[in-house]
């Protein structure tokens, strides 16, 4: 059976029944529906002096507590003088070893009548030793004032000390009990959370040594992502390793229930595994991210933060489960109210998911990529990231866009980087004085000009008369210039309409406005 911290409380409401003018009490409770106490000390029955021992254990006041024992007709080794430490030495016997469910003990003056014990006998709990089983009892005895009262049995009495040097705490323990000050903080006493705290210490001191030394190591081997791996091991490792060695040393000490009760909850614990899964996922995901850049998948290497996001999501999601469920919880109710609320949540964040799901479009079909030049809708920018929900654009202009993925997967897209060449395409109109012999000089040279250029590709490459325009004779001029980069084609442009200009002119034909320009006559 356990002892745990919840159980003072529950004591110290039990007490509270005491009669409300009874001033002689030491301590005022909260009044509950109960036997109506004439002692002071509560001892009118069963319950009332348990709860009236476990809350004078809990003021850690033992001449109070020694009052609830019956220290009349104890072994010749036995000294009644020594009242508060069989009291102190009986609270650590409870403490470690048994739960009292002070809901179950009689109380009434009478004590229980269906226990196969003398009318003047209650048990209240059982422990065993070396194979036996004792029975801790409380028992009636004379009172000069009440008749009669509860005290714990001299019979039980009579075994704490033989108790206590087999269920109570060791040698560690009782240096801490003796040597810290009297108090509590948070239901534990001042003790225990010294015993906690040095515990913990002591494992680091252990600890940091270990990894110290397998940090250096790491820092001098030949392995790419040493520095993550070195943050990891002296950080979330050294931590967690710690705490698990605290784990292990108090499975092999005599604690209260208290202290064991606070360790199992594993808070500490839940946060060390926490921080390890991830800077676990940090040094992963810095690793393929390099990795796959090197390979030249810089597509997948920009999901690698979003889907680390959502992978430390669902692992910290799993570790919390877990936890719930060594503390008691039931992970399925739980995950079923989570499949409710998240029909609610999905229904309440549609937008969200349609983003999310865009997302997928654009990761899985690939139509742009981080870095890539394009048209999206009446957009032309540069793509700087594709998040979950967004993707950013860095416009011509250096603003920034964020297009919601949803929105964007159902956009024409035109993928500027992805051209291999640029197209040289222009109309040329000359004057309609122009004869046919000066059209066909024209259209040769303009055509060898092409043909002669070091970034003109060779074909398709076409030089025609279209026709006759509205305002004049119309050439068509088509050819692709031999590379991706917008600032170099323009340069190239530049050089292959100075060199048609110089044609036209050469052949002494002009270029015509599309629309004629007015002139005045002198």
């Amino acid at each position: 059976m356990v002892f745990s911290s919840s159980f003072f409380t529950h004591a110290t409401g039990l007490v509270s029944v005491a009669k409300q003018s009874t001033e002689a009490s030491e301590t005022q409770l909260p009044k509950q529906e109960s036997y109506d106490y004439k002692d002071s000390l509560f001892r009118d029955t069963p319950r009332g002096a348990l709860a009236g021992l476990f809350e004078a254990a809990f003021e850690q006041n033992y001449d109070k507590a020694a009052k609830y024992l019956d220290l009349r007709y104890l072994p010749e080794s036995m000294n009644a003088d020594l009242g508060p430490e069989y009291a102190k030495q009986l609270i650590a016997i409870i403490e470690r070893n048994i739960w009292v469910n002070l809901q179950e003990v009689d109380d009434t003056p009478s004590g229980s009548s269906n226990d196969q014990l003398p009318n003047y006998r209650d048990a209240f709990g059982r422990v065993e030793v070396k194979g036996s089983e004792i029975t801790l009892l409380l028992q009636k005895v004379p009172d000069k004032e009440l008749g009669s009262i509860w005290k714990i049995s001299n019979a039980t009495i009579a075994k704490v000390p033989l108790l206590y040097s087999e269920l109570g705490y060791g040698p560690v323990v009782e240096w801490f009990v003796q040597h810290i000050p009297q108090g509590h903080l948070f239901k534990l006493n001042l003790w225990e959370w010294a015993l906690l705290v040095c515990y913990l210490l002591l494992a680091l001191l252990v600890v940091m040594p270990i990894t110290w030394i397998v940090k250096k190591f790491i820092l001098r081997s030949e392995y790419q992502y040493k520095e993550d791996v070195a943050h990891l091991i002296i950080g979330p490792f050294r931590l967690l390793v710690a705490l698990l060695l605290v784990r292990a040393w108090m499975a092999h000490t005599t604690l209260s229930a208290n202290v064991i009760e606070v360790v199992n909850t594993g808070v500490l614990l839940l946060i060390a595994v926490i921080w390890f899964i991830w800077s676990l996922t940090d040094v992963i995901q810095n690793s393929l991210r390099l990795r796959w850049i090197k390979r030249g998948n810089s597509q997948s290497a920009s999901l690698l933060r979003p889907l680390a996001n959502f992978t430390r999501v669902v692992l910290v999601a799993l570790s919390v489960l877990i936890w719930l469920e060594h503390l008691g919880f039931d992970a399925s109710t739980i995950l079923a109210g989570l499949g409710i609320g998240g029909i609610a949540i999905a229904l309440a964040s549609k937008q969200s998911i349609e983003n999310f799901i865009g997302t997928i479009t654009l990761y899985s079909s690939a139509p742009i990529k981080v870095g890539n030049i394009g048209r999206f809708g009446s957009i032309t920018g540069t793509v700087e990231e594709i998040g979950l929900r967004c993707t950013r654009i860095r416009t011509i202009d250096r603003s920034v866009i964020n297009v919601p993925n949803a929105r964007l997967s159902e956009m024409d897209i035109e993928n500027i980087s992805e051209r291999e060449k640029i197209r040289l395409k222009t109309d040329i109109r000359l004057d309609y004085r122009t004869t046919t012999e000066q059209i066909h000089n024209i259209i040769d040279d303009i055509r060898t000009l092409l043909e002669e250029h070091e970034k003109v590709e060779e074909s398709p490459l076409r030089v025609t008369f279209k026709g006759f325009g509205l305002y004049g004779l119309q050439l068509n001029v088509f050819a692709y210039i031999g590379t991706t980069d917008f600032a170099e084609f323009q340069l190239v442009s530049e050089e292959l309409h100075f060199g048609i200009m110089n044609v036209v002119a050469r052949h002494g034909s002009r270029i015509v406005p599309v629309v004629p320009v007015a002139t005045t006559q002198g």
